[in-house]
């Protein structure tokens, strides 16, 4: 979510690339409805053994409780409800909700083929597993809603809500305590296709409270996928598509922390960035001691690998990867974007803008991302005033006043007018460590 309003390149045509161990992606479709969670790589080696095909003793009425075992329910929108609830022949049930209702921590739902006109609130630990299953939220705020600890969504194509396709986690005003943050953990968005949503940014009186503008940061719905007060979970291997944006962290509710974003297509998502890394909390940072109040808010120490990111941005403004913070006291920092592909974004491949003075946007890492012609559309962080970059680029990082120390390292940056660029307020560390190929200027250090 970029903090300035929001809203072209044709696409590109780039139907396989090969990023880091091997793993081929597809920008033409699906990266595949498998529900094997492959995530050796992973920074964090989440348990999503809740798919267990295990049925428990169960004969569905409502004393779901009393199961010996995690039980496998079956969801059918054509076929006729059984109480054998057996397979998708024989349903349980005729609605992801209801399932999720009768269900337990720990229950799997297996979802059939077919499309469900629903927004699912998932506030238990289950696992949702689509098998050629469309959720279309045409008319609802979200497709999926996840507000409860160790629950997975794999499998679905999620598409035409008004605001987030899958959100999880609860936007909301800023907690400014420990005692009020709501913060969920262990949660896996895995090989999804998401797609069309956060509809509402294109009405003219949008109701969804993520589409209207609060501050600094304008509505954009939350984009495709967001996490909010979310930690040690994963967004991966998801096609990410066509929404107004891609993949959002935020901290309203809680510090976002520890995640894995990998492994996702992230394309043509036309109206904000790829992957939005932005603290919108005014207390994950207090300047007068120069501390951080991880306990409280801030997106700190998240890992973005190995993602295709393209073509996102171009009708309004939006780069591959940026970190941004909203305003004093917010706070972005520890996080690490390694391995990516970035192409054709209408900003920088990776960006980071710090518009304020007493904002924490330290430490954050890029690392040996393949990064070609990006920043299509020319940024100026703080227009109309301030410098500007007009120029194809490959990464930008902005500090309006306030020092800013980050670690670029070991990119293969190419065909970009620059191919760094940076403000003299920026300490950045390894810029001679990376790999310039047709690049005109290969560091550009501007005034901010």
């Amino acid at each position: 979510m970029p903090l300035f309003s929001t809203r072209s390149i044709a696409k590109l045509s780039i139907p396989v690339l090969l990023i880091g161990g091997g793993l081929s992606l597809s920008l033409g479709g699906a990266v595949g409805a498998s529900t094997a969670h492959h995530h050796q790589q992973a920074v964090h080696h989440h348990d999503e053994g809740g798919s267990s095909q295990n049925k428990g003793d169960h004969d569905n009425d409502g004393d779901e409780g009393t199961s010996s075992g995690p039980t496998t329910r079956y969801v059918s929108g054509t076929a006729a409800v059984s109480s054998t609830d057996a397979s998708c022949t024989a349903p349980g049930y005729a609605s992801i909700g209801a399932a999720v209702t009768a269900s337990v921590a720990g229950d799997t739902i297996i979802v059939c083929s077919g499309t469900y006109k629903e927004d699912v609130t998932v506030g238990i630990g289950v696992t949702l597993l689509g098998q050629d299953a469309t959720v279309d939220a045409t008319g609802l705020n979200n497709g999926f809603h996840i507000t409860a600890s160790n629950a997975t969504v794999s499998g679905f194509t999620v598409e035409n809500a008004v605001g987030e396709g899958i959100l999880v986690g609860t936007p909301g005003v800023p907690v400014s305590t420990a005692s009020a943050v709501s913060e969920i953990t262990d949660v896996s968005v895995t090989q999804n296709v998401v797609t069309g949503n956060d509809l509402g940014a294109f009405v003219a009186s949008p109701t969804y409270p993520e589409c209207q503008p609060a501050g600094q940061v304008p509505g954009d719905c939350g984009e495709g996928i967001h996490l909010v007060g979310v930690a040690n979970s994963s967004v991966w291997g998801n096609y990410v598509s066509n929404n107004a944006g891609g993949v959002l962290l935020t901290d309203e509710s809680g510090p976002t922390d520890n995640n894995l974003i990998a492994h996702n297509v992230i394309t043509n998502n036309l109206f904000d960035c790829g992957i939005t890394i932005a603290a919108h909390n005014p207390n994950g940072f207090n300047p007068a001691t120069s501390t951080d109040n991880g306990t409280v808010a801030g997106v700190f120490d998240n890992h973005i690998e190995e993602n295709v990111v393209t073509g996102n941005g171009v009708k309004g403004e939006g780069a591959g990867v940026i970190f941004a913070g909203a305003g004093p006291g917010t706070a972005v920092y520890g996080n690490i974007v390694k391995g990516n592909v970035f192409a054709g974004n209408e900003l920088a491949g990776v960006a980071l803008h710090a518009h304020s003075p007493a904002v924490d946007l330290n430490g954050n890492e890029i690392l040996g991302n393949q990064i070609s012609v990006n920043n299509l559309g020319g940024d100026q962080p703080n227009a109309p005033m301030g410098a500007s970059d007009k120029f194809t680029t490959g990464i930008l990082v902005y500090s309006a006043a306030v020092p800013v120390s980050i670690t670029i390292r070991d990119n293969a940056i190419s065909d970009n007018s620059i191919g760094i660029w940076l403000t003299n307020t920026v300490t950045a560390t390894g810029l001679d460590d990376n790999t310039f190929v047709g690049v005109g200027t290969n560091v550009f250090v501007s005034a901010p």
